[in-house]
């Protein structure tokens, strides 16, 4: 009897062991709050239609441009 309260004993402080090491691993899954800094939303080009950050694109007239060439060729500039 004494044996099997002795090979409880072990697995439990092996199951206390795994579980206090789990929770010490950083989870590579769940996004920081630095990320979310860090984020800018995406504008859509008014001439070709391609996505990018609203930093990268010229703006006109509430418009969006993806390039000076497709701000000219949309509003009909010649280059």
């Amino acid at each position: 009897m004494s044996r099997v309260l002795i090979v409880i004993v072990i697995f439990m402080v092996i199951y206390l062991l795994l579980k206090y090491y789990r929770k010490q691993i950083p989870k590579k899954d769940v996004p920081s709050d630095e990320k979310s800094e860090h984020r800018e939303n995406m504008v859509r080009c008014a001439h070709c239609g391609v996505h990018l950050p609203k930093g990268e694109s010229i703006a006109v007239d509430h418009k969006h441009y993806c390039s000076e060439a497709h701000r000219r060729a949309h509003i009909g500039e010649p280059e």
